[in-house]
């Protein structure tokens, strides 16, 4: 592994992200696409033996994957979290809730609305967001037929891209982190990394007009493309789920609780309520709102609020007799056994992220684009390297970490906003970060809403495109021009743009409307 860090491989690096990517629209079998693209690529590091190639995959990239302890700790997180979805289900409390919201929540835009809201209300955690908000409005969503694909886009724009603006959490602060190192290499102490991060925020186009774009999208309705396409058959045949599709996570079968057990809604709302209280305490007393919190601080706060949530809950069946401690014990484990999948999935993409830094994807795409850097073209190059680069590794904080220590010194050199630099460096980490079906933000929506994973890619990467083109038109633009009032007319635009699509793709596959649900 060592001796294949120093090779130059050339277009060979391309071939990771282009065989998983490529695979995965083919076969629409995320795994197998994963798996042949690592042992293809483990098969070149290692001068092309397959069978050492095999054993390095294993030995050097799933294990090693698995060793990271940020890893292992979102692993043990997520099997927690889909124990207790699957408690919070079978005890009716979600049926309960459904039953009282859509008395007022009765239409499809007001549903999206609320998946929307409820995403950026859970703005401390990009991998938890999905799995948090999702089984929260399934049962919601499937009774207003929100198609599987948009109920996915809604989850995955409020993962990342609010986390992305937030300097106290692990987002910012490893940004930060990149931004000092530039900034101490440089001698300036002038500025400090909390100033230039801050004064990106309102220049981090991607971020902002993805999710002003989803909450459009969810409460007027003026989808396009493949996602109308998917709407119109979720109103039509109230099929939320493509014929064949294969969710990612177990779908919740119908609900047939007890004999003479009435769902209650409290049983859905004292646990919630337990879990943000032992999430927000805990992430108050490490100082979640004056300092920033550790990575492992805020996944600890995610698993200690899930776990007391389930033993609460544990303890309302039972008081209930809703069903019994061995009962709730069985429901629990096989929840766990629900997450499996996911896990595989994720254990899968980090070793492909671990093989494409191993072979230079990264690295080959900056060489090959350094001769185009110009300073005011600069942000709207850096932009344009940045989504290329995580889309083809499905990460953003490995493109940032490629991008920071190259794009701002330039910046220094030739004068250009530092502040701005950052947005674009970051907005284009968004992009592959957000869209990419190798992304661990993309997977973890797709398992939120229950919905096929390349389902949700080929429908999500239209809508992400779409914001992505008009960034990089603001970035070009702002080249010559630095100012946040660009955001306004990022905004301005991207209104023009969607409401355009919808109307073209609506004379093509025609709208079916939403319909009031008594």
């Amino acid at each position: 592994m060592d001796a294949a860090q120093v090779v130059d491989y050339g277009m060979l690096a391309l071939i990771p992200p282009i065989l998983a990517i490529g695979l995965a629209i083919w076969t629409k079998n995320i795994i197998v696409s994963l798996f042949i693209s690592i042992i293809v690529s483990t098969t070149i590091l290692n001068g092309w033996n397959p069978i050492v190639g095999f054993t390095s995959m294993i030995k050097d990239y799933m294990f090693v994957s698995l060793e990271d302890s940020m890893n292992t700790q979102a692993l043990f997180m997520m099997v927690i979290i889909g124990g207790f979805v699957a408690l919070l289900t079978q005890s009716g409390g979600a049926m309960a809730f459904t039953d009282m919201v859509t008395k007022k929540v009765n239409t499809r835009a007001k549903c999206e609305g609320g998946i929307w809201l409820g995403g950026l209300f859970v703005w401390f955690t990009d991998n938890g967001n999905s799995l948090i908000v999702g089984p929260i409005f399934e049962a919601l969503a499937e009774r207003l037929r929100v198609s599987r694909e948009k109920f996915a886009y809604i989850l995955d724009c409020t993962t990342s891209p609010i986390c992305a603006m937030i300097p106290i959490i692990g987002w910012g602060v490893y940004a930060m982190s990149l931004i000092e190192t530039e900034l101490e290499v440089a001698g300036i102490h002038e500025v400090t990394s909390w100033d230039v991060f801050m004064q990106a925020v309102p220049l981090n186009f991607y971020a902002i007009l993805t999710l002003l774009m989803a909450g459009i999208m969810a409460f007027t309705q003026w989808d396009y493309g493949p996602m109308l396409r998917a709407q119109n058959r979720a109103m039509k045949t109230g099929e939320t789920l493509r014929a064949g599709g294969t969710p990612m996570r177990s779908e919740t079968k119908k609900l047939e609780l007890p004999k003479g057990v009435t769902p209650k809604i409290y049983t859905m709302i004292v646990p919630l309520v337990v879990l943000l209280v032992v999430m927000f305490s805990y992430l108050t007393a490490k100082g979640l709102w004056y300092t920033k919190v550790a990575g492992t601080d805020i996944r600890t706060a995610i698993a200690s609020g899930f776990l007391c949530a389930t033993l609460v809950l544990i303890a309302i069946c039972v008081k209930e007799k809703i069903y019994d401690f061995n009962k709730c014990l069985s429901i629990i484990t096989g929840g766990m056994s629900n997450m499996m999948f996911m896990c595989v999935v994720l254990v899968l993409a980090w070793s492909l992220s671990g093989v494409t830094k191993a072979i230079g994807t990264a690295a080959y795409l900056t060489e090959i684009s350094q001769g185009l850097l110009n300073p005011a073209l600069l942000p709207c190059i850096v932009f344009a390297i940045g989504a290329v680069m995580s889309l083809a590794t499905g990460t953003s904080w490995g493109t940032m970490a490629i991008l920071m220590p190259i794009a701002l010194p330039m910046a220094i050199t030739f004068g250009v906003s530092l502040p701005l630099i950052s947005a674009a460096i970051i907005s284009g980490s968004l992009y592959g970060d957000h869209c990419s079906p190798i992304s661990d933000t993309t997977i973890l929506a797709s398992i939120g809403s229950a919905c096929d994973h390349i389902d949700h890619f080929e429908t999500q990467i239209p809508y992400a495109t779409t914001v992505a083109v008009i960034c990089l038109a603001m970035f070009l633009v702002a080249g010559w021009n630095p100012t946040p009032l660009m955001t306004l007319v990022a905004i301005i635009v991207l209104i023009a743009v969607i409401f355009t699509l919808h109307k073209i793709y609506v004379k093509k596959y025609g709208h079916e409307k939403d319909l009031v649900k008594a």
